[in-house]
């Protein structure tokens, strides 16, 4: 048993095409190829694998022996050009390849040796200069990646892309599922410590770089705030934990930098009253038509409840300056905050993606209601704080973002990262409505940019170039075969300080309409995991029954993941698919494997399949 792989995949989709079919030669391709007999008339009987064709002879042949072959041309007729030969079909194969790189006039070493072996048992049209290029790629690569290193090279061919180092390292990364994160790394690395890069440049860089590597961080944001304002609106915590959390607001501009907890009250209605254009007093006379417009004001808020709204419309209500009106301030205040906090902490998702602006307008003007950064800072000053009490608050907003997450999220999730990365920046390029702001504003665009900078350094646009070459990795190896097209995606995922290098295939077919057919569909996950480590997730739907197969080292897997089968379950039925089963197997060394052809080319004598 073996993992699954995209080129596996490619493969099962190439033999099921040719499955009955003659044999198919493409130029440039070299073969090996046995003359079985000889006929009147400068005709021989070949077998080339498992088939058998007639040929016309035009040098002397021998019946028996074996020659390796070049496709010289194939219209108006096949010619095949001996460049090997004749050998003894039952001489050793290293001999025979030794025969053949003299031949050809190629150098003799163990990676020539085990490419054109590779291109043999591959089948892979190639000439003698290509054999000579990508040797040197060969030769360039880890002994450890070698296996991806020939992978890359075949698929390069089949693209018939120039054998060049840079497309090279961007077909190996997503051959050998190398993760992005390192590469990311470096470069930021780099890009910190140079000066020749704009300040506002860079600073728009690090920007998608933070908003790629911590998809959810604006969601765990939002969360922390909910709980710190729930934590302000509870007079029974301790004083010690409420300053800390006042402090922290403070310092993120949340709040003025005047406010404290005795004043907090009166703070917070002046706020909300100064967004709704009131300026609340203590004298009475004023009073009644200042809280009617408060009422008025929060009415019109998208971000509380039908049921909040009344409620807080009752706690205002309340509010009579003979009976105290600072008493008051207190209970509208304490009712705010713990409603806004209780909407953040309960849907933290939903909330950084719909009522970042409202929230902030609640606490201050339009320009600052504008600047949904200034949420995230909270979550930056938090992490960086010694005090127990924060750091637990952080952990709970986290496990609050992560009880929230669904397929949904996760599908938004990866659609996002996708798209700030830049992997469909030429394809957005060609369409109709070329959004151009929103375009540069993904990672792709911005590295061409400083790429042309002729006041770059040359470690920055190094690390520019190998991160662009990375990401071209992508779109070089999503192809279309017929009806059949396949898809590759490598993305830097991480969640809650654990990162994740992942790597998704889908192949699958497209319908007359030019739509995908989700009824019919493979998905592949290569998955880097923080503690589970190389993980694959293979998913096959056909006819929308989904079987999914894990594999993994870890045994304790079918046991763990028994309570989720449930939910995925019910997941899938919910969108019309229905879950056949879920395995679990170990990884293992993928072994190779060889699937003959069974049929035999049946000819007629007057017939030539190709000539000699």
């Amino acid at each position: 048993m073996s993992i699954p792989s995209m080129n596996s995949i490619s493969a099962q989709v190439t033999a099921q095409n040719n499955v009955n079919k003659p044999l198919v030669l493409n130029e440039g391709q070299m073969i090996h190829g046995r003359i079985e007999q000889l006929f009147p008339g400068q005709l021989a009987e070949v077998r080339i694998g498992e088939q058998k064709m007639i040929a016309k002879l035009e040098v002397p042949m021998r019946a028996g022996d074996s020659y390796y072959f070049q496709v010289a041309s194939i219209n108006p007729e096949v010619q095949l050009k001996i460049i090997s030969g004749p050998t003894d079909s039952e001489a050793n194969p290293g001999r025979q390849l030794q025969n053949l790189m003299q031949a050809m006039q190629l150098p003799r070493t163990p990676e020539m040796a085990t490419l054109l072996s590779f291109v043999l048992e591959n089948k892979i049209p190639i000439t003698r200069e290509n054999l000579l290029q990508a040797v040197h790629l060969l030769q360039m690569t880890p002994s450890t990646n070698q296996q991806g290193a020939l992978l890359s090279i075949r698929k390069m061919v089949e693209l018939k892309l120039p054998l060049t180092e840079s497309l090279f390292q961007s077909i190996l990364g997503i051959a050998s599922k190398e993760g992005l994160h390192s590469v990311i790394d470096t470069f930021r690395a780099t890009l910190l410590k140079d000066s020749s890069v704009a300040p506002h440049t860079r600073a728009s860089i690090i920007q998608v770089l933070n908003h790629i590597e911590k998809p959810l961080v604006h969601a765990t944001s939002h969360a922390l705030l909910g709980q710190s304002l729930q934590i302000l609106a509870d007079n029974e915590q301790q004083a010690e934990l409420r300053f800390s959390v006042l402090q922290l607001l403070k310092e993120s501009t949340i709040l003025p930098s005047q406010t404290s907890l005795p004043n907090l009250p009166r703070t917070l209605v002046t706020l909300i009253a100064g967004a709704a254009g009131q300026d609340v007093m203590i004298q009475a006379g004023s009073l009644s038509t200042q809280l009617e417009n408060l009422v008025k004001f929060i009415s019109e808020q998208p971000f509380f409840s039908t049921e909040q709204k009344g409620k807080l419309a009752a706690v205002i209500n309340q509010v009579d300056h003979s009976n105290g009106l600072n008493k008051g301030m207190q209970r509208i205040a304490n009712a705010l905050l713990q409603m806004i906090g209780e909407n953040l902490s309960a849907n933290p998702i939903q909330s950084a993606n719909n009522t970042s602006q409202h929230i902030l307008g609640l606490f201050g003007n339009e320009e600052r209601a504008v600047d949904t950064g200034i949420v995230d800072s909270l979550l930056q000053n938090a992490e960086r704080s010694n005090n127990v009490g924060i750091q637990k608050l952080v952990q709970l907003a986290e496990t609050s973002v992560s009880n929230a997450i669904d397929g949904k999220v996760m599908k938004d999730t990866v659609q996002t990262i996708f798209r700030s990365l830049g992997f469909n920046y030429e394809a957005l390029l060609l369409g109709k409505e070329v959004q151009s702001e929103r375009l540069l504003q993904s990672l792709k665009p911005q590295l061409l940019t400083i790429m042309n900078d002729p006041n770059l350094t040359n470690a920055v646009r190094e690390m520019a170039e190998q991160l662009v070459v990375r990401m071209n990795g992508t779109p070089l190896t999503s192809v279309e075969q017929g009806v059949n097209h396949q898809l590759v995606m490598q993305l830097p995922l991480e969640f809650f300080g654990k990162r994740i290098d992942a790597t998704l295939q889908w192949s699958g077919r497209m319908k007359d309409d030019k739509k995908i057919d989700a009824d019919f569909a493979r998905v592949l996950f290569y998955l880097n995991l923080h503690s589970l480590q190389e993980t694959v997730v293979d998913m096959q739907v056909q006819n929308r029954i989904v079987t999914v197969t894990v594999y993994n080292e870890d045994s304790t897997l079918p046991e763990i993941g028994q309570p989720l089968q449930e939910k995925l379950k019910d997941g899938l039925e919910s969108v019309g698919y229905q879950l056949s089963g879920v395995f679990f197997k170990k990884i293992t060394a993928d072994k190779k494997s060889s699937k003959s052809l069974k049929n035999v080319t049946t000819y007629d004598e007057g017939r030539v399949d190709f000539r000699i």
